[in-house]
């Protein structure tokens, strides 16, 4: 921690200064990616764990073995502190992790994004998960694929409705898989019109992970709690 620590402070002193005329020199490459790297990257993603302790990776590398049980064990490096570059040994694997998202380690969300060879680590951006909200308390009537479409699309962007082929999703609740935005506090329910009447539905997400009790978020930005709830 301690080197870590000196490390970005030299680094901050660093920027303060000007560029001598070596350093402002720019390096091209003449053939861009290699392809093998292509390739290697076609079968990786980016993985960002989201906890304030670190985490090693070998650490994560078999924990996650347990959970995933894919063909072959996925390779994880460290690229930033908790962010990882993960290769599956095959590109069903690599979707099948993709699909099965959220994936929780020690109860903290691991967020996922697909590999992109023209970004520097700390530019990746993870701005989106994606859950299985249940809505339930809504009327039998309404608990069809059209109402899942319009309140997962009013908490973010509805990929997916649990109905039958007949486009309704009777039992105990209606299943939505919504990929939700992670900068603002997780949604408790929505209220629906029904005949002139205000009903509030309310949600319970699968493999939730913590939330803050404070601001209602998923994960904290650069600014840490705001301390404040509400979308």
């Amino acid at each position: 921690m301690g080197v870590r620590t000196t490390m970005e402070g030299i680094e901050e002193k660093w920027k303060q200064f000007n560029l001598t005329e070596e350093e402002d020199v720019t390096l091209d490459s003449p053939n861009g990616e290699r392809e093998d790297v292509q390739q290697k990257g076609d079968r990786s993603l980016i993985g960002k764990v989201c906890t304030e302790r670190g985490v090693g990776r070998d650490v994560i590398a078999k924990t996650m073995a347990r959970i995933w049980r894919i063909s072959k064990r996925a390779i994880f490096q460290e690229v930033e502190r908790n962010v990882f570059v993960i290769t599956f040994a095959t590109h069903a694997d690599k979707q099948r992790i993709m699909e099965g998202r959220p994936w929780l380690f020690d109860n903290a969300l691991i967020l996922l994004a697909h590999y992109d060879g023209a970004l520097q680590p700390g530019a990746i951006k993870f701005n989106y998960e994606t859950f299985w909200m249940q809505v339930h308390n809504l009327p039998l009537g309404y608990m069809t694929e059209e109402w899942g479409m319009q309140i997962g699309n009013s908490v973010g962007r509805t990929l997916e409705v649990d109905v039958e082929n007949d486009g309704i999703g009777w039992g105990k609740c209606l299943r939505v898989r919504v990929e939700i935005p992670l900068c603002k506090a997780i949604a408790r329910g929505r209220f629906i019109r029904v005949k002139g009447q205000k009903e509030w539905v309310h949600f319970r997400y699968e493999k939730l992970p913590k939330i803050c009790f404070l601001c209602g978020w998923l994960v904290h930005g650069e600014g840490g709690c705001t301390g404040e709830k509400g979308d």
